[in-house]
């Protein structure tokens, strides 16, 4: 099997307006879920410094929506 079909970026057909549906690109950090694996800090009030630690929550790139914006085009006129 050809490698590059999976990392090819995938759709996801999604209704924002009623009867409007519109092919967005699929959240290629939590893969559609809305969910992912986030870093943060966690003091260590004994020894006076901290270690990352991660759990689970909201993804940062879509917004826990599942599905990124296409990239609007400026134009410089």
């Amino acid at each position: 099997m050809d490698r590059d079909q999976f990392d090819a970026p995938r759709t996801v057909r999604v209704m924002r307006h009623l009867g409007l549906w519109e092919e967005l690109l699929e959240c290629q950090q939590c893969l559609g879920q809305g969910v992912c694996e986030i870093e943060y800090g966690r003091p260590d009030y004994r020894t006076g410094s901290g270690y990352i630690d991660t759990r689970s929550g909201e993804c940062p790139a879509c917004d826990g929506q599942g599905y990124v914006e296409p990239p609007e085009d400026v134009d410089d006129d």
